[in-house]
């Protein structure tokens, strides 16, 4: 973290400074001083620089918003392969539950030639996203959309993701005070007893015309959830291609699917 701060204070990597040896000035050791003790009271680095990196992007970060994980940076990179290979002129997306517009970020930049959305219940998180969007010189489409909001606005995606609240409320006390502290909790927790409260919202979304036929899915998910979340889409019968997809470390993180096109008959076609 002391490098981190260095680097950012000086705008210049370890090796550069000490080829030049670089001395410090009365104010960037006075700012050193203050972030270092922001640090020390258990505010997040991110916090302090203003910053987080996500898919090669400096993004702007604060407490409005979850800081972007490397674990979202995967399903971001899977989604925009799908994104990619979508005949469509102008393939359109939709990143909700968007927070700091890292997701929708990264595949506007993947695949520029899409049309990608960005709504979050939030306004103070769309500011954010807003401007990461124009300090990345990147046309974002920001709403303000609930989903859990029986009015839920409706427009047909061809892809459609999402990294919504997932963690139960009895796990607050088990995580460390660096994000319970400083991450919104409207990002984070769920009630216990209806942990996949925002999966089923979504995928019943998806299934009344959010998403168009043929148009993919994926939600990042809670370790403990990721199957049962599959088993949503497994017990409705739309939905084909679903899998699980671990992280690097190992843990189920990510539920893909793709939604089927209904037979005449009113029931999904057999593979």
């Amino acid at each position: 973290m002391a490098l981190r701060l260095m680097e950012h204070a000086s705008g210049q990597p370890r090796g550069a400074r000490l080829t030049e040896e670089r001395r410090w000035s009365e104010s960037e050791l006075d700012r050193l001083a203050v972030w270092a003790a922001r640090l020390s009271e258990g505010e997040p680095l991110q916090h302090v620089l203003g910053q987080a990196w996500f898919d090669g992007m400096a993004l702007r970060v604060t407490p409005d918003v979850l800081i972007p994980r490397p674990e979202t940076e995967e399903l971001a990179a899977w989604m925009a392969q799908k994104l990619a290979a979508m005949p469509h002129a102008a393939p359109s997306a939709l990143d909700w539950c968007t927070g700091s517009g890292c997701i929708a970020l990264s595949l506007k930049k993947r695949v520029p030639r899409a049309e990608v959305h960005a709504w979050d219940v939030s306004e103070r998180a769309l500011n954010v996203a807003q401007a990461n969007a124009e300090s990345q010189g990147c046309d974002l489409k920001t709403g303000k959309a609930d989903l859990l909001d029986a009015q839920r606005p409706a427009a047909p995606f061809h892809l459609v993701v999402s990294n919504p609240p997932y963690i139960p409320e009895a796990e607050c006390a088990d995580m460390h005070a660096r994000v319970v502290n400083h991450e919104p909790a409207l990002a984070l927790f769920v009630p216990d007893e209806d942990p996949l409260v925002f999966y089923r919202s979504l995928v019943r979304w998806c299934e009344d015309g959010g998403l168009s036929q043929e148009g993919w899915l994926g939600m990042e998910c809670h370790q403990a959830f990721a199957s049962h979340v599959a088993g949503l889409l497994a017990v409705s019968g739309r939905w084909k291609h679903v899998e699980i997809l671990e992280d690097l470390q190992g843990k189920p993180r990510h539920v893909v699917a793709r939604l089927e096109v209904p037979s005449l008959h009113g029931r999904p076609p057999k593979d």
